[in-house]
């Protein structure tokens, strides 16, 4: 199936948004959406049940060709001066096999990020770290939005650029990735395309452990 947007905002002024989920197999799809309250605990996300955030319908038949608006909205105000954030997952539900399909059914899940930004929430204040003894970059987030970086660009003399990505910090979190083995403990200059705009780093000498 299909999703537009892939990426839901709020805000106090904004208090729902919409979603339309196509299907354009030549079969019937049922859709089930969940809503996880999503946060970082230094770069490791953390999924919890959620109730603050409605979404209807919860689930639905789509059928060939067809499409289906999705709501989805607060269930109270959001506090002010912090942004939160969300993880919308729309699954697809195993459906009977059609007579004659004696195939194995794939079933797609879409996990979709959902931000509501109170009044007065800080900025994003990106950090970047060497981590594990050079084996692996991190950018922390300091500030109180979230940053999405769509691409991370690594330049080291005497290898050609290396691109990695995409990755989102939220705030008090951040992002990790792990650096190919002939990267590892070099100087490395850094930059990054991301929605707080371009992010730039250089390590000139080698990780400290």
């Amino acid at each position: 199936f299909q999703v537009r947007p892939v990426r839901v905002n709020l805000s106090a002024r904004q208090a729902t948004a919409q979603l339309v989920v196509g299907n354009p197999t030549d079969r019937v799809l049922l859709i089930q959406a969940q809503v996880w309250l999503w946060s970082q605990e230094a770069t490791q996300d953390r999924l919890e049940p959620a109730t603050d955030l409605i979404v209807n319908p919860p689930i639905f038949e789509l059928a060939p060709g067809a499409q289906q608006v999705l709501r989805v909205g607060l269930r109270q105000s959001l506090p002010p001066g912090r942004e939160q954030s969300w993880r919308l997952w729309l699954s697809q539900v195993p459906t009977p096999a059609t007579p004659g399909d004696g195939g194995v059914q794939m079933l797609l899940r879409v996990s979709l990020p959902v931000f509501g930004v109170g009044d007065g929430a800080p900025d994003p204040a990106p950090r970047w770290l060497r981590a594990d003894a050079g084996a692996s970059v991190a950018l922390a987030n300091d500030g109180g939005r979230h940053v999405h970086v769509r691409e991370l660009r690594l330049q080291s003399d005497g290898l050609p650029a290396q691109a990695l990505g995409p990755c989102y910090a939220l705030p008090g979190g951040g992002c990790r990735w792990s650096l190919p083995r002939e990267w590892q403990g070099r100087p490395l200059r850094l930059e990054a395309d991301s929605d707080a705009g371009r992010l730039k780093a250089r390590f000139d000498g080698p990780a400290s452990p």
